[in-house]
């Protein structure tokens, strides 16, 4: 019978230890790598294998689902229309956007709206809202975020940044006409940034009015969902991947994800908001809008939930229903007749 050695009984436990304490330490590695790349890809506009870098590929083009709703009226119309305008932000990079006279014989005196576009978009996508706006009598602005199209900077922020910008935005056109009544609607990320904008105190009191379509609830939640989407696993899987995105993001950006809270910024919103969002949204979860519609402080919040409807597409899917609804949310808050 062979004596075991006390020695080598005493080691073993160290050594399993050790070897879990390198696995951990890999894991956790590897976490932090995919985290700092999914920085990378979301907010890099000049990363080679970004959501952008992605987009400008002539052979991705066929697989944007709303290009088969191209308003070719509102698109010709916008290309004749836009007077250029310029801003530069209060940390020095110089936006660009468009500018559009009320298209009626009966424009609005002192009635504006302002048009965002949403993540990875351009100005020209707004061409169906800016045009039915100017027909309704507003003189419409219609702003290329930071790191769009012609926009200077390198980094998108999700609304973070983007937020303040609109809110300058809205300063220029206040400081030319001190009684604007002011509208602003986006898109996706565009909506994220009016809702963030609204419950910034700084905001202008001639903010009277907003439209979110189709914004997410949260920077951090959608983030999960679409890592969590792309990877094809479930949601929880993604919460250490985007928790150490997040933190690699303070430390590079200078904002974690939990500082892009739309849910945050609705609680203290207080003007006139209507929610839309297509059923049919597998880009940000129709839930959001009914999770913001039920958070939202101001007393006079309205949901449309458009049957059918893929994301920001609820204009083509129902154009009635939805243009039906815009109207008469903006007919009760400007003086357009």
């Amino acid at each position: 019978m062979t004596q075991q050695d006390p020695t080598h009984r005493s080691r073993a436990p160290r050594i399993a230890a050790i070897a879990a304490g390198a696995g951990a330490a890999v894991a956790v590695g590897t976490i932090a790598g995919i985290g700092a790349a999914l920085c990378s890809i979301v907010f890099d506009t000049e990363y080679p294998n970004s959501t952008f870098a992605h987009k400008r590929n002539e052979r991705f083009k066929h697989h944007d689902p709303l290009a088969q709703y191209r308003d070719e009226a509102a698109s010709t119309w916008f290309e004749e229309s836009g007077q250029p305008v310029s801003l530069r932000t209060h940390d020095g990079l110089m936006l660009h956007g468009w500018r559009f006279d009320p298209d009626t014989a009966r424009p609005a005196a002192h009635c504006y709206a302002i048009c965002m576009h949403g993540y990875t978009g351009e100005p020209m996508e707004m061409a169906p809202w800016a045009y039915h706006y100017a027909r309704r009598g507003f003189t419409v602005l219609v702003p290329a975020q930071r790191g769009h199209d012609t926009s200077g900077g390198r980094f998108v922020t999700m609304g973070h940044m983007e937020h303040r910008d609109l809110m300058q935005w809205v300063n220029a056109i206040v400081a030319r006409d001190p009684q604007a009544r002011i509208l602003l609607d986006g898109n996706s990320m565009g909506a994220a940034t009016v809702l963030l904008a609204c419950a910034d105190p700084r905001l202008a009191p001639n903010v009277v009015a907003a439209v979110a379509d189709s914004a997410y609830a949260s920077l951090s939640s959608q983030l999960e969902m679409t890592v969590a989407s792309l990877l094809h696993a479930p949601a929880w899987t993604a919460k250490p991947v985007v928790a150490c995105a997040s933190l690699w993001n303070k430390l590079r950006l200078g904002f974690s994800f939990a500082d892009v809270s739309p849910l945050n910024a609705v609680r203290h919103m207080r003007i006139p908001v209507l929610f839309i969002h297509g059923m049919d949204d597998t880009i940000v979860s129709p839930a959001c809008a009914r999770t913001l519609y039920a958070a939202c402080a101001s007393n006079d919040a309205t949901l449309l939930e458009v049957p059918g409807a893929i994301h920001t597409a609820e204009f083509a899917a129902a154009p009635d229903l939805y243009w039906n609804a815009i109207d008469s949310f903006i007919d009760r808050l400007f003086p357009l007749r």
